[in-house]
């Protein structure tokens, strides 16, 4: 390789921007140590210790692709591997996070699409960016920045009397977070529905979802926590967990505390790091040995795909960016990718990632379909 295949300063500019633009005018060397760079950053900037980039792997990993290229290259490759340790350390001392970074770039990858709440009583408010406050059955709902606020619980429901829910839809393209006002903290994801009493019933609280969603729970003795996915059932008091039903499965990811899967008179317990999986076409409630990084990373704004196949990739990105994808040759659905990077707001840049893990894969974005191309 020559010197010329990179141009150290249009490298440090976009090491620099907040937002990776024009990279189909980088060469492949250049986007390759673009993409490492941004890994290392990525890993640098997570709190805790057991997750932070681990440093005898990155120095192996720098040597490989530094003795790729001549040796008189190895002062750049260096300067760039330490703006991107100055940067992480720099990010590790900032007061914000980068989960809040995260989300602003969430927000920013379809501004075309608005996020509906349904109140019970029929009307239909777009949650946006903006700042509002609003009353519901005598309980304070902040609106802002996309998320949603219940302010106290001032009365319960009759627990016999018919629930009137709220319904909360998220398009493909976006995900937001709502605190419910007894404590319990929600995020949902791309292509979800989310369906929740204002009140509570006064015995017990019970919310439904179609698609993904995390949840915080607070607790609380007397009044369980139900989550209703199709026919599962998922009990809990106080705990913190992931649930999808996406592709065929309702699947349940134990973070913290533990929870009771019940569908169709089978009953399942999952404790801490356990994932539990309804097959919906079998009817079989099992443990499954996914890990659960699998299903919980995405509320971090992470992208971790662990040897997946890419027809499973493309399926989740397709939710969280609003794209179609397109296999110009259904052999290359099988290719398996392992990933793990901070969600940034172009899809583009998820792409080159992709493309950079394997030789033999290309993406062409038209519109708002990408076409996979085997590279020949």
């Amino acid at each position: 390789m020559k010197d010329d295949h990179i141009d150290w300063d249009k490298l440090l500019e976009q090491l620099n921007a907040k937002e990776h633009q024009n990279m189909d005018e980088l060469s492949k060397e250049e986007v390759d140590m673009l993409l490492f760079s941004e890994e290392v950053r990525f890993k640098l900037r997570k709190k805790q210790a057991n997750e932070q980039f681990p440093v005898q792997e990155g120095k192996l990993e720098f040597s490989r692709r530094k003795k790729r290229h001549r040796l008189l290259q190895f002062l750049p490759y260096a300067a760039v591997l330490l703006i991107c340790l100055g940067a992480g350390i720099w990010m590790l001392n900032r007061n914000t996070t980068s989960v809040d970074t995260a989300k602003q770039s969430v927000w920013a990858g379809n501004p075309s699409k608005k996020i509906t709440l349904q109140r019970a009583d029929g009307e239909k408010i777009a949650i946006d960016a903006q700042h509002r406050q609003l009353d519901e059955n005598g309980n304070t709902v902040l609106i802002n920045n996309g998320e949603i606020s219940y302010l106290g619980q001032k009365s319960t429901q009759r627990s016999t009397a018919k629930l009137a829910l709220n319904r909360l839809d998220v398009p493909y393209g976006l995900q937001t977070k709502v605190e419910l006002a007894d404590g319990t903290t929600v995020w949902v994801n791309s292509g979800t529905s989310f369906s929740y009493p204002i009140p509570f019933s006064a015995d017990k609280r019970e919310v439904y979802v179609e698609g993904e969603a995390y949840f915080d729970v607070a607790h609380d003795p007397k009044k369980p926590f139900v989550v209703h996915c199709g026919k599962v059932g998922i009990t809990v008091l106080g705990t913190a967990f992931g649930v999808n039903t996406f592709g065929g499965a309702v699947v349940t990811a134990l973070v913290r505390g533990k929870v009771e899967l019940k569908v169709n008179g089978q009953l399942q317990q999952l404790m801490p790091g356990n994932v539990g999986k309804y097959n919906t076409d079998s009817d079989k409630l099992y443990l499954s040995d996914d890990p659960i990084r699998d299903w919980v990373a995405w509320k971090d704004h992470v992208l971790y795909f662990d040897d997946m196949k890419l027809e499973e990739i493309a399926e989740r990105l397709k939710r969280l960016y609003d794209y179609h994808f397109i296999f110009d040759d259904p052999a290359l659905k099988e290719l398996r990718f392992t990933i793990d990077i901070e969600q940034t707001a172009a899809i583009q840049t998820v792409l080159k990632y992709l493309q950079a893990s394997v030789q033999n894969v290309d993406f062409k974005v038209i519109g708002r379909d990408i076409h996979v191309m085997e590279v020949k």
